[in-house]
């Protein structure tokens, strides 16, 4: 008969669990079940975000560790990580055994499947909207339980256990080009070569949209280049909208603001000519005045962008991901050890001071 300690072993696993503001603990928890319509996942890499740091940092904001959320009825500690990739390892009720054994990458959404939002393709709006590792336990640990709607078969797209966690990153940027409506040809600014604009230039370059990127980081500019960008231009300049004007003349762009900042929502409402659509990617981390007079008597289209459709988004975002499979090292290097998150990742990320475009992590042993 197996030892007490080894059926332990088989029911529980250690995961990273955040219990407050700078307090990330790595406990020995229970192993998920995938209930009806879910998978189990064995966790082979996670994504690091803001969304992450911010609720290390500053929260919690989203996460229910001190008030139970609505939807999933989660309260207290929380597993984190919502960007993530791994195989199958069991099936829940209404989940055919024919993904057992499947590398998935997931975009961890989980709507109600069922009000007029989800049924009408916006998903991503809907009123009983909750997402795994921000509003139920998430996969920094070595099993998640998750849809199986949410989740896409890479494996056969030839892409690995590790790059597969770029999925969820690149659905986002995704779902903003189609928020935008932009086109072939068409010249659009992508502000903030950061990990969601990064995605964001490749998802542009691959429609044939002529990219103008900008940031304040020279080695950002030359991964924009590599992604696809025709054009970088420095950012936090004096000359920063002189040379920006110079790249579209008497073209109307479309202006991603991938920042979120007072600085750079100023300069993509000072720069813009008559008609541009602005789509406000990144987020702000605190209210600042807007000259909403200027959006009115210029007639700018001000479109804000959340999450993604997992319907329409995330496989298209494998297919990119496909794309540019094994040479995606010089938006995310080699994971880190889940031991090294607050330091090499949720501090550094929360400070300004990033140390990749996108910072993946290995899951807890054990």
């Amino acid at each position: 008969m197996p030892s007490a300690e080894a059926e332990a072993d088989a029911t529980t696993m250690i995961a990273a669990v955040l219990h407050g503001r700078h307090d990330l603990r790595f406990e020995r928890v229970p192993v998920p079940r995938a209930t009806r319509g879910e998978l189990l996942v064995e966790v082979t890499a996670v994504g690091v975000c803001g969304t992450d740091a911010a609720e290390w940092e500053y929260g919690p904001k989203l996460m229910p560790l001190e008030s139970r959320h609505p939807i999933t009825g989660h309260l207290g500690p929380l597993v984190i990580g919502h960007e993530f990739a791994g195989r199958v390892v069991a099936v829940g009720q209404g989940v055919h055994e024919t993904l057992l054994g499947t590398l998935v990458a997931s975009c961890g959404a989980a709507p109600c499947g069922d009000c007029a939002e989800c049924t009408g393709g916006r998903s991503n709006v809907c009123r009983r909207y909750a997402a795994v590792g921000l509003h139920r336990h998430g996969a920094l640990a070595r099993y998640v339980a998750v849809p199986a709607a949410s989740c896409v078969d890479v494996g056969a797209l030839g892409i690995d256990d590790v790059d597969a966690a770029l999925v969820q990153p690149m659905s986002i940027a995704v779902h903003a080009a189609r928020r935008s409506g932009v086109g072939a040809d068409d010249v659009a600014v992508v502000q903030g070569v950061g990990g969601v604009g990064a995605f964001l230039i490749h998802v542009l370059a691959s429609q044939g949209v002529r990219v103008v990127a900008v940031d304040l980081a020279a080695d950002r500019l030359r991964v924009a280049r590599e992604l696809g960008a025709e054009t970088t231009v420095v950012g936090g300049t004096e000359d920063t909208a002189a040379a920006l004007v110079a790249t579209w003349a008497d073209r109307i762009p479309v202006f991603f603001e991938v920042t979120g900042s007072p600085r750079g929502v100023a300069l993509a409402l000072d720069v813009v000519p008559m008609g541009t659509t602005i789509v406000q990617v990144g987020i702000a981390k605190a209210a600042f005045p807007l000259d909403l007079g200027r959006v009115t008597v210029r007639e700018l289209s001000l479109i804000g962008t959340n999450a993604m459709v997992r319907e329409t988004d995330l496989a298209e975002a494998a297919r990119l991901v496909a794309a540019r499979a094994g040479k995606w090292g010089l938006v995310a290097p080699a994971p880190i050890a889940a031991e090294r998150i607050v330091d090499d990742a949720l501090r550094p990320i929360a400070e300004g001071r990033p140390p990749a475009i996108k910072t993946l992590v290995l899951p807890p042993p054990g």
